[in-house]
């Protein structure tokens, strides 16, 4: 397993403006472990949670309610990166903003017509874009 381009470096870059790095799938936990070794990035995550973690998939917001129960956050002080219409539903349940990344095959037109703030490429295309995007503005 390979990790996107830049992946870590982006969840690194996030943690040294003082944010908070939480993982959020709805992947098998014995996924989850697959890719955080791949990522490498256990230094700077704060929390993950994943498919045990909820009791529906997204677009149900399940997964982003434990995220933030585990955390600890207010969903008022979160930004979530997401790479399918799904992703950008659930947050939208919760009022969470929602960046978009077409890395996982949804298009650009369609992470924005689902209400994605702003969408990327890949996390090299956001980490590149960070200072400008709805993430530093967190």
């Amino acid at each position: 397993m390979v990790p996107l381009p830049r992946a870590a470096d982006l969840l690194r870059a996030c943690a040294e403006r003082g944010l908070r790095v939480v993982l959020a799938t709805s992947a098998a936990e014995h996924e989850v472990a697959a890719l955080r070794r791949a990522l490498a990035a256990d230094d700077v995550i704060d929390t993950v949670t994943c498919a045990a973690d909820a009791q529906e998939s997204k677009p149900a917001p399940d997964i982003l309610v434990a995220a933030l129960e585990q955390s600890g956050l207010a969903a008022e002080r979160v930004v979530f990166v997401g790479d399918s219409v799904w992703d950008v539903a659930a947050a939208g349940e919760l009022d969470i903003p929602c960046v978009g990344l077409t890395c996982g095959g949804t298009s650009r037109g369609e992470l924005a017509g689902a209400g994605a703030l702003a969408v990327y490429d890949d996390p090299a295309a956001l980490l590149a874009a960070l200072p400008d995007s709805p993430i530093a503005a967190a």
